[in-house]
């Protein structure tokens, strides 16, 4: 039996669909990510600057970003006494923070679903070797999926770049795994065949798959996911079975044809066929793209509900107290 779980792809994937469905079984602690790499490794070498030995500071500030997640990390009280005997690198406090949760849920595995963590995985794979779920979905929906929620980039171009960008490097890295430490599944297939695909992943874990992980939607971990913002809503709905190839009713013929240009070989990589076959001539305006992608991320901010945003408020004014602090822009 596997000790860690890492999902590595892009968001919008279905990742907390996924996520709950494991945190069902008895053996599996999958709290909602607080994004800890993605947030901290950045700033390491302001820390490294800043102080000689710069762990103190970080295991501090990492442990109030989890207790300050929008989507609590229940009956957990993170020790920093003991991250601190167990950690030498942020890796470790990262690896120490979610076996603290799952010593608390009484699971013998961690999951991070944090997909950003894909560009992290050569330092993953030296410090800790977790099992690796490369979950994917059609590029196009991801995109549409982003263009109405909160967080990330909202122009089609800029989705495109960043949905290729990751998928060929957890591609061209699961590439160096044993077959026993890897397993790719497109959102799709889990909108078919559930029980299948999750089982399929109970196997790999070599764990025995049980009936109650479809049944997510009923857990108190899916109720505090759901009233944690709109982009959650539906975790605590069964699986929606027709929640694919939205795009073509979301997105524009220009949004398409500018997804498929930038990222069309990776989506015929991963089984996906194209709209336009005739893209060759269809030319770029990147620097327009610029502007309204920075347009398109202020207005869903504006339009984003007061709930959404007071419970994000705590980790912003904590990393621009940090950012401040090292003088860092952004």
């Amino acid at each position: 039996m596997h000790n860690a779980i890492q999902f590595i792809g892009t968001q919008r994937s279905g990742s907390n669909l996924l996520r709950l469905i494991l945190n069902q079984h008895d053996l599996i602690s999958a709290p909602h990510p607080p994004h800890l790499l993605k947030t901290f490794v950045p700033l390491l070498p302001h820390y490294e600057a800043m102080y000689g030995n710069p762990l103190p500071r970080l295991i501090e500030d990492m442990c109030l970003w989890v207790e300050y997640n929008p989507v609590p990390w229940t009956d957990v009280v993170l020790d920093r006494e003991i991250i601190a005997q167990n950690a030498a690198s942020i890796y470790d406090v990262f690896e120490q923070a979610y076996i603290q949760k799952a010593h608390v849920d009484k699971a013998g595995i961690w999951c991070c679903k944090s997909t950003f963590n894909v560009h992290y995985v050569d330092q993953l794979e030296k410090k800790i070797r977790p099992f690796y779920i490369h979950l994917y979905r059609d590029g196009r929906d991801v995109a549409a999926s982003f263009k109405k929620i909160l967080v990330g980039q909202k122009h089609a171009y800029h989705l495109a770049k960043q949905w290729h960008q990751e998928q060929v490097i957890a591609m061209n890295f699961l590439k160096g795994i044993e077959p026993g430490r890897k397993i790719q599944i497109s959102y799709e297939s889990l909108l078919d065949r559930p029980a299948e695909v999750v089982g399929a992943i109970c196997d790999k874990l070599k764990i025995d798959y049980d009936d109650k992980m479809l049944n997510y939607y009923t857990s108190e971990e899916s109720q505090h996911t759901a009233d944690s913002g709109k982009m959650w809503e539906s975790v605590i709905k069964p699986i929606i079975k027709n929640n694919k190839e939205k795009f073509f009713g979301e997105l524009t013929e220009e949004d398409i044809r500018i997804f498929e240009k930038v990222a069309g070989s990776t989506l015929r990589q991963l089984g996906y066929r194209l709209v336009y076959q005739d893209n060759d001539d269809f030319d770029l305006d990147i620097d327009r793209y610029n502007v309204l992608n920075a347009e398109m991320i202020a207005e869903g901010r504006k339009n984003s509900s007061d709930k959404e945003l007071q419970k994000r408020a705590r980790q912003e004014r904590l990393l621009e107290g940090i950012k401040q602090k090292f003088e860092v822009e952004g």
